[in-house]
């Protein structure tokens, strides 16, 4: 279970709002596919940095491939060694208003193998940029969330959950 679920079930407990606030998050984490593309948000200095990137939710996890275009030295590498921060903006498509899940947290590179060949071999364009799990170009970030936003397609209330609201 991820460290956020654990801590917003920690925190219902105390609340009692378990059904209510259970819902919300069963709802959020269903609205994630294995793949989806993300607008990724780092930070260079001051400056916030937004590409498309394609997030991975497996094993109740996210993660990102990345270091096809410059490798370990590739400019969002470089940003998220220094400032581990992201965001990214997911949109929902709803019928008549678009929802969205805004994610924030950290990124940290996953170095353990095991990790690293599982992502590698399941997901299947990987091997069109990387020739292998070795290959020193191929990063693979876990994004550990904090917090996130999340607004349901064709609704107008915006939920906000964050690991400091839960403290």
């Amino acid at each position: 279970m991820l460290e956020f679920q654990q801590r917003f079930i920690e925190k219902l407990i105390k609340t009692w709002k378990v059904t209510e606030c259970m819902t919300l998050l069963n709802t959020l984490f269903n609205s994630f596919k294995e793949q989806q593309v993300v607008s990724f948000a780092t930070v260079e200095g001051k400056q916030p940095r937004v590409r498309p990137m394609s997030l991975i939710y497996f094993d109740q996890r996210f993660f990102m491939i990345t270091g096809a275009r410059g490798g370990k030295k590739a400019k969002k590498l470089i940003q998220i060694r220094k400032t581990p921060r992201y965001e990214y903006y997911l949109t929902l498509k709803g019928e008549k208003v678009d929802g969205f899940i805004r994610g924030m947290g950290d990124a940290l590179e996953v170095s353990d193998f095991h990790t690293r060949k599982k992502i590698y071999d399941e997901i299947a364009w990987a091997s069109n940029y990387f020739d292998s799990v070795d290959n020193p170009d191929y990063v693979l970030l876990e994004l550990k969330h904090d917090g996130f936003s999340y607004r349901k397609p064709d609704e107008v209330e915006i939920h906000y959950i964050t690991l400091d609201e839960l403290r």
